[in-house]
């Protein structure tokens, strides 16, 4: 299969969080053993759906290697296929226009990965004096659960690992921490008792509003609008006393959600409501957004930490909030573990409940190490403008780099205000060019 083909046929596999990637590991698999590549796949139902990391190589695969060539095949879920215009409607679609390739994952990060496979077959019959191995992993977008079972499980061990993710060509050196946070807000006895006489009584008096936003990745909120902050701010203009009927907005916490609904009556209730809660906890997040501003580190855009709004839900009993907390590395543990306890106190004075689904500190590597030095090289006789930076996201390199492994991240393609929305898409030419660039790492390092 032609590497346009297989980028084609990539996108084409639904590898979004409710589909997994075991469909997606099993073509890697068949394109490998097409290519006299060795493959091994290692599979796992995770929370009840069928997951993969995939592990290739020209030579025989062992554990201890000196290069790990490593991208995510995990998508985030791809929202309101309607928006997806480039594509037909359907971001699992790919189609090319100008040059561009677009679809769900082009640049975040499903192709990178062909990018490091179609290097490491067109350099098959070198003489390699180190292992090198290409991985792909699951779990990217969901707490980084392929990349743990990876090293926890001993599937491979490397020196150094180059993490995948789209920046433009830089270099990444640093990394900011993340957080996912998820936050619980009861309903009152009184508003659980009214909503179910609300539903299967005769005569309803409801009000419902939509609220819309932009989608931008969740690094960057200052880049998108987020609806769910929109619904939040419109619940402050309300009287205390109503009661919420249904409130949805988002998919998850690592996205800026595009769409939030809010569905209410205006309702005598005498005790404190859950929208009292939910606009009392919203003003604490507003406060340590002014707290984030005084720790800023010059090094990042945006230079200060973040707070994602990600998903709301009601249910029958409670309101469930999702976000993401990101946080640059001169913003020591002590000061971040203050602000969530300043969240987790007033979540619990109301009832509430908070909790931190997910943790990873930040990473860095040192950017005088002859591993970033010789990357740098071989990104800049190609990309001549390429440079060592920082990245506000959080990815594999913050679980390699815990485990003492030497972790840079570069990759193809521009993530602000295109990774992890409706017109994703990557450049024809940047792809061949990646292509190139790890071919050139891997003989130096390995060859």
């Amino acid at each position: 299969m032609e590497f346009i083909d297989a980028c084609k046929e990539l996108i084409n596999i639904d590898s979004s969080p409710s589909n997994g990637t075991g469909q997606i590991c099993r073509f890697i698999e068949k394109l490998c053993q097409e290519k006299n590549i060795h493959v091994q796949r290692e599979e796992e139902v995770h929370r009840g759906i069928e997951q993969a990391n995939i592990i290739c190589s020209p030579q025989p695969i062992e554990v201890d290697n000196f290069l790990m060539l490593q991208t995510h095949l995990d998508t985030v879920d791809p929202g309101s296929f309607v928006l997806w215009e480039k594509t037909g409607r359907n971001p699992f679609q790919a189609s090319i226009h100008k040059d561009h390739i677009y679809g769900l994952g082009a640049a975040d990060t499903k192709l990178d990965f062909l990018c490091k496979l179609y290097a490491a077959i067109e350099l098959k019959e070198q003489n390699f004096k180190k292992n090198f191995v290409v991985v792909g992993t699951y779990g990217e977008e969901y707490n980084m659960q392929g990349a743990i079972h990876l090293i926890r499980h001993k599937k491979v061990r490397p020196q150094l690992a180059l993490v995948g993710e789209p920046t433009q060509f830089d270099l990444v050196h640093i990394g900011k921490g993340l957080a996912n946070v998820e936050i619980t807000l009861p309903f009152s006895k009184e508003e659980i008792e009214c909503r179910v006489h609300h539903d299967t009584g005769e005569s309803q008096t409801t009000q419902s509003k939509i609220f819309r936003g932009l989608a931008a990745h969740s690094s960057r909120p200052d880049k998108g609008e987020n609806a769910i902050v929109k619904l939040l701010k419109y619940l402050k203009q309300l009287p205390d006393q109503i009661l919420i009927l249904d409130m949805d907005g988002g998919t998850n916490h690592n996205t800026i959600p595009t769409q939030a609904v809010l569905e209410f009556d205006i309702y005598p209730l005498q005790e404190q409501t859950v929208n009292q809660k939910l606009i009392k906890v919203y003003e604490t997040i507003e406060g340590l957004q002014k707290k984030f501003d005084e720790c800023p580190d010059e090094r990042f855009e945006p230079s200060t930490t973040t707070f994602n709004i990600g998903m709301i839900r009601s249910f029958s009993d409670h309101l469930k909030l999702m976000g993401c907390v990101r946080w640059p590395p001169k913003v020591n543990e002590e000061t971040y573990m203050s602000w969530m306890e300043t969240l987790r106190t007033e979540c619990s004075q109301w009832g509430g409940v908070f909790r931190v689904r997910d943790f990873k500190r930040p990473f860095s590597t040192d950017k005088e190490s002859l591993f970033a030095q010789t990357c740098l090289e071989s990104i800049q006789s190609h990309s001549p403008e390429a440079q060592l930076t920082t990245q506000p996201v959080t990815n594999e390199a913050n679980v390699f780099s815990k485990f003492s492994i030497e972790t840079l991240v570069f990759g193809p393609g521009i993530r602000e205000g295109n990774a992890h929305t409706p017109q994703e898409s990557i450049s024809i030419d940047s792809l061949n060019r990646a292509k190139e660039i790890y071919k050139d790492i891997i003989k130096k390092l390995c060859c």
